[in-house]
C-alpha cells in the first residue's frame, strides 16, 4: 500500500472514528433521569425514542433526562425568556 492510499484510507475512517467516540458515550449512559431519577428502560423503544441523552465533552459527562423533565426545563427556559 503506497502512501496516497494510506492517506485516502485515514480520510475515508476520520468520519468513523467520530462515530465510534460518539457511541461509546453511549456505555457510560446512566440507568435513570439525572434529575429525578426515574428509572429508564433500555429495552422499551418508547423510552428511547423520548428521553435525551446530553454529552458534554469537557470533562466527559453523560447525562440522561426524562420527557417530564425535559418539559419542566423547558417552561423554565420559557419564562425567563419572557421576562
Amino acid at each position: 500500500m503506497n502512501r496516497a492510499q494510506r492517506r485516502l484510507l485515514k480520510k475515508k475512517n476520520k468520519g468513523n472514528e467520530k462515530l465510534v467516540k460518539k457511541m461509546e458515550t453511549f456505555g457510560h449512559r446512566p440507568d435513570k433521569c439525572s434529575a429525578c431519577d426515574e428509572p429508564f428502560d433500555a429495552k422499551s423503544k418508547e423510552h428511547a425514542q423520548t428521553w435525551q441523552v446530553v454529552v458534554r465533552e469537557d470533562p466527559m459527562r453523560v447525562s440522561l433526562f426524562c420527557p417530564q423533565c425535559i418539559k419542566k426545563t423547558q417552561e423554565v427556559i420559557d419564562a425567563n425568556a419572557n421576562n
